[in-house]
C-alpha cells in the first residue's frame, strides 16, 4: 500500500550548485556530517531517545549536526521541556519545522535516524533509501521489513539510547 516515486526521489534531479546552496542556506558545511529526522517531532518516534544519542556523540565529535524536520504536537504525545529547549537552543541541532518537499534536506543530510517506537509502513525510510541515504531504524514492524540489519542500514531496538549512539 505504501510506496514511493524513485525518478522523484533521485539525487539526479540536483546539481552541484543546487547542493551547494542547499549548505550554505542551512548553515551546514560539507565538513559536516549530518544526521537527519523527519517526521513528527513526538516522544513516540523517538525523539527524546534520538536527542541525548546525538548530545553524547556531540560531545566527541563537534562536528556533527542534526537536522530536525517535522512539528511538534504540544496536544498528543509532547516532548519534555528539557528536550524541546535543547532542540531550539543546541547549536548542533537545526529544526526546520514541517516541509512539503523533504528531499533538499535528505540531500544534504548522510544518514537517516528514524528511532520510532511503533510504525505501519514508514515511507520516510524508503524516500532516504531511494535517494542514497544509509538509514538507521528501530526493530520495529514496518521497519525491519524495509532495513535488514548491516545489509541497507541498521536495526536497533527501540528506546535504547546506547544502542542508537553505537548505530550513529
Amino acid at each position: 500500500t505504501n510506496g514511493i516515486d524513485t525518478s522523484y526521489f533521485s539525487r539526479s534531479l540536483f546539481s552541484h550548485y543546487e547542493m551547494d546552496k542547499l549548505f550554505m542556506t542551512n548553515g551546514i558545511r560539507k565538513e559536516n556530517f549530518v544526521y537527519i529526522f523527519i517526521g513528527r517531532l513526538v516522544k513516540h518516534k523517538g525523539i527524546i531517545e534520538l536527542i541525548n544519542a546525538f548530545i553524547n556523540l556531540y560531545d566527541l565529535y563537534p562536528q556533527i549536526r542534526l537536522i530536525l524536520v517535522g512539528e511538534e504536537e504540544s496536544s498528543l504525545d509532547p516532548l519534555p521541556e528539557s528536550i524541546r529547549v535543547t532542540i531550539h537552543e543546541h547549536p548542533g541541532i537545526k529544526k526546520v519545522g514541517y516541509q512539503s518537499d523533504i528531499r533538499p534536506f535528505l540531500l544534504i543530510s548522510n544518514v537517516l535516524t528514524f528511532p520510532s517506537y511503533r510504525e505501519g509502513l514508514p515511507n520516510v525510510p524508503l524516500q532516504a533509501c531511494a535517494m542514497e541515504i544509509p538509514v538507521i531504524v528501530s526493530d520495529i514492524i514496518g521497519c525491519n521489513e524495509i532495513v535488514i540489519n548491516e545489509e541497507n542500514g541498521l536495526v536497533v531496538p527501540p528506546k535504547d539510547i546506547q544502542s542508537l549512539c553505537t548505530a550513529m
